[in-house]
């Protein structure tokens, strides 16, 4: 980085915990169907009424995981560079809800800034952002930590980190533009990937040039940060929407019953999280969760039977899938260990229940 440089900002976008509004954004402007949906949530561990419920609590993990079956589906002539660039139109800030109300009428841009990488829970990135001044331009650079995915190989990871990082890139530069709204393009956009052969599809719709095989993912823009009131500026709508977005990152549905919260939490991980997990995220003790789980008629050990028997019946749906991974899946060591837990939660062996619904 040459010495002119200052970081204005630094955080990250890939919050361990997040809601899958932002998947369910993906799937609308990829235009995957309502089944092909639900195959893909159910072989990632989550319940279909997910789809239905845009503050679900899921993890980054779970996220990916579905992110490489939408990019796996893709077809082989379509880029993902290309695809999400043409997408922007459908990326605009009121996508991410709270948190794009509250930068749309943040005062000014480094406010703005300060709110979006204040709650990476609702933000629903992939990517660590720094934001630099470097002469007169404002920097925006992106990096995303190469995930581990299961039964994945090095090519696969290599198309799911290029997607994930373009996304971010394209969300973040239709949120900058919708909350300007001055109508500059940026300077240049660099991005550390080959240029697609499908790529001239889309280049001449941009006002902007792009810069493939480059160093990072970045946007350039001319003097971005200043005191310049943003068009929209309000501070009571700002005030309002920033408490929103801070009570939904500490709780992500706290209007939910402890029932609810401690189920969605389960469903949230693969395997599943134990309930000292459960109660630290919760900001609870595990005595007083045990508590509360009893005085709602329930326990712990009850609603992890329930989603664990969901899941596994989900997983079993999916003929590609052995035994012995679903049961890894579910974090049972031994085979027999989860076809005794299935066999006491339905009646019937893995095996067979999978026979007979086939």
């Amino acid at each position: 980085m040459p010495d002119s440089s200052s970081v204005i900002a630094s955080g990250n976008l890939a919050g361990a915990r997040r809601i899958i509004a932002g998947v369910l954004g993906q799937l609308g402007f990829l235009g995957v169907d309502d089944e092909t949906a639900r195959r893909i949530f159910t072989n990632a561990g989550l319940p279909v009424r997910a789809l239905e419920e845009p503050d679900f609590p899921i993890s980054l993990q779970q996220e990916l995981e579905i992110c490489a079956a939408l990019v796996n589906r893709l077809p082989e002539d379509v880029s993902p560079i290309r695809l999400l660039f043409e997408a922007r139109p459908w990326m605009g800030i009121e996508n991410l809800g709270v948190i794009g109300m509250a930068m749309k009428h943040a005062a000014n841009a480094v406010e703005a800034l300060k709110v979006c990488l204040a709650y990476p829970e609702l933000t629903m990135g992939h990517c660590r952002m720094v934001v630099r001044q470097q002469g007169e331009l404002s920097l925006f650079a992106f990096q995303m930590d190469r995930p581990s995915l299961r039964d994945a190989d090095e090519a696969a990871i290599d198309r799911l980190v290029e997607y994930c990082t373009v996304l971010d890139l394209s969300t973040s530069l239709r949120n900058i533009e919708d909350i300007a709204i001055s109508g500059q393009p940026p300077t240049w956009v660099s991005l550390p990937f080959p240029e697609p052969a499908d790529w001239q599809a889309v280049a001449p719709s941009l006002e902007f040039p792009v810069r493939f095989s480059a160093a990072e993912a970045c946007i350039a823009y001319p003097q971005a940060f200043d005191d310049e009131p943003l068009p929209n500026a309000n501070p009571l709508l700002f005030k309002m929407y920033a408490s929103l977005a801070e009570k939904m990152a500490q709780m992500l549905g706290e209007d939910a019953g402890i029932e609810e919260r401690v189920m969605r939490w389960l469903w949230a991980y693969t395997p599943p999280l134990s309930r000292s997990e459960v109660a630290d995220l919760l900001a609870m003790s595990e005595r007083n969760l045990t508590r509360q789980l009893s005085n709602a008629g329930t326990s712990y050990s009850e609603l992890l039977a329930r989603v664990q028997s969901e899941r596994a019946r989900n997983f079993l749906r999916n003929p590609e899938l052995s035994v012995t991974e679903i049961g890894y899946r579910l974090g049972y060591s031994e085979p027999a260990a989860f076809s005794r837990a299935f066999t006491h939660w339905t009646g019937e062996s893995p095996l067979r229940w999978r026979q007979a619904r086939q």
